[in-house]
């Protein structure tokens, strides 16, 4: 079963992409960061909007709730906190109706609940490894 591939482009369409992955790949760049590089390529390539951010969501999901992986556990901490510098600067500015005003307090109460959260998965996850290590040699 032989398959019709169009020569005429030398290296094919995705030169670019492949050599970004290796790059990557050499630069001993995150492999989260890496399947998130390329899902935003595909996201522009396939014309399908959001894509990428639902793979981020679900490897957030997956491998940092789920499985605890640190790194994206710290990477979801950043973005929580910087949602909440911007709520706090909505709160603080003149923000003439007060129902509004309640609901975005609101969410920053939840923001920092989240944020401690996380904080607590992170030093967990992080003294779990640390013994793993002990453990291993």
């Amino acid at each position: 079963m032989s398959e019709n591939i169009d020569v005429s482009i030398p290296h094919g369409i995705q030169q670019d992409i492949k050599i970004e992955l290796m790059d990557m790949i050499h630069n001993c760049e995150d492999p989260f960061q890496i399947i998130i590089h390329i899902a935003k390529y595909l996201e522009r390539t396939s014309a399908e909007g959001g894509y990428a951010q639902i793979v981020k969501d679900n490897i957030r999901s997956i491998y940092g709730i789920g499985l605890g992986e640190p790194k994206l556990l710290e990477n979801e901490l950043h973005d929580i906190i910087e949602r909440g510098k911007k709520l706090k600067q909505a709160y603080e500015s003149d923000i003439e109706s007060e129902e509004v005003k309640k609901r975005i307090e609101f969410a920053i109460i939840a923001h920092r609940k989240r944020a401690e959260q996380l904080q607590l998965m992170i030093r967990s996850e992080k003294a779990d490894r640390i013994e793993q290590v002990k453990k291993s040699f």
